[in-house]
Parts: structure tokens; C-alpha cells; sequence
């Protein structure tokens, strides 16, 4: 981030740093666990390769996507393995809802994770419109399962469709019970522009 004022630079700590400790709050309260927000990285360009992913072979994971469009476009994603969310409705689910028998107990496995990621969302893209004065609104999540050998793949086609300019990548780190659903943000050149705009250095 060396091209970046010291201000600029300041600022999208200081923006990062917030919205992760939103997060983390916010599924600490919703999974009444302790989260930490580990392995941050943030930087100017496109998402790299996560060799963690690439580790996980044919395990299957759930990756859910909740585009923002408006003043920037981008995305933020989560990538949490299938025994995971198991894990995390075992804990937090009432015992009549862990069955995977019916239907709509399925659902409602799926929906319960869905709705803790689209409420981390919010709160992310409230602490970019605040820090940067911007406009950006959230569209609804998009929830595919995928072995994990093929996510990177995934996110190289994202970096094209969004011309990934800035990225967060972080691993939300359950304290006891074991999870570690990764966090990851892409947001294009008018993040970086707007940032500009803001600063003296600008």
C-alpha cells in the first residue's frame, strides 16, 4: 500500500479494523460463542491464491456472496466448511431443528447461517458508507456449495468481474468451539478513488 498517503493508509485500517470488530461482536452475540478475528490481510489488488482452501480437497464448503452495488461494486464472501455450519446448528439451533431429515429443517440450517452473514454484511458496508460518505446498498446472498479445491477458482473469476482494486481476506476463529469461517472482502477502483477524494492526499 506503499503508493497510499500515510492518511489514506489510516484510514483503511482504521475502516478494516472497525468493521472485523463489528463482525465479530455481532456473531459472537447471534452464536453466543467466542470469535476472534485472525490471519487479516488487506492490500491494494486482486485477491491471491488462499492455499488453506486449496488444502481442503473434495471437502465441501458453503460459500455465500452478498454483492454491493451504488457509489463502489464489490462483494464480501464467506467460505465455511460443511461440518461447520453442522457445528454451528448443533450449538445454536433448537434440538427440533438439527434433523436433516426434513426439508425445511434444512432450510432453516442454511437459513440461519445465511442471516448471520447478511447482518455481518450490513455492518461492514454501514462502516465503509460512514468512513467514505458513500452511497452502497447490499443485494441478497447467493449461496453455492462447493468442494474447496475450487474456490480459488471462484475467486479468480471474481477478481475479472470486479477488477478487484482493494481486498480483506480473514478467518472468523471460533474460542471453543471449532470453526473458522473466512471473511473476505472485494471492492473496485472507486473505493480506492473515493478514498482519494476524502484525503488530503487525494
Amino acid at each position: 500500500m506503499s503508493n497510499l498517503t500515510r492518511e489514506q493508509q489510516e484510514i483503511i485500517s482504521e475502516l478494516v479494523t472497525q468493521a472485523l470488530e463489528k463482525a465479530v461482536s455481532s456473531m459472537e452475540k447471534m452464536l453466543r460463542i467466542r470469535i476472534k478475528a485472525n490471519h487479516i490481510e488487506y492490500g491494494l489488488g486482486t485477491l491471491e491464491t488462499i492455499p488453506e482452501l486449496d488444502q481442503l480437497g473434495r471437502f465441501k464448503a458453503h460459500l455465500v456472496k452478498l454483492m454491493f452495488t451504488g457509489d463502489m461494486r464489490g462483494a464480501f464472501y464467506f467460505v465455511i466448511l460443511d461440518h461447520e455450519v453442522d457445528l454451528i446448528n448443533s450449538v445454536c439451533l433448537p434440538e427440533e431443528f438439527q434433523s436433516d431429515k426434513r426439508t425445511e429443517n434444512k432450510l432453516m440450517k442454511h437459513g440461519f447461517m445465511s442471516e448471520i452473514e447478511n447482518v455481518i454484511a450490513a455492518l461492514s458496508v454501514k462502516e465503509i458508507s460512514e468512513a467514505l460518505g458513500v452511497q452502497i446498498e447490499l443485494r441478497v446472498p447467493q449461496i453455492q456449495i462447493l468442494p474447496g479445491s475450487e474456490i480459488n477458482q471462484f475467486f479468480k473469476k471474481e477478481n475479472k468481474i470486479y477488477k478487484t482494486a482493494f481486498f480483506v481476506k480473514s478467518v472468523l476463529e471460533g474460542q471453543a468451539v471449532n470453526i473458522a469461517p473466512f471473511f473476505i472482502w472485494i471492492l473496485d477502483e472507486s473505493f480506492l478513488e473515493t478514498l482519494r477524494l476524502n484525503t488530503s492526499g487525494g
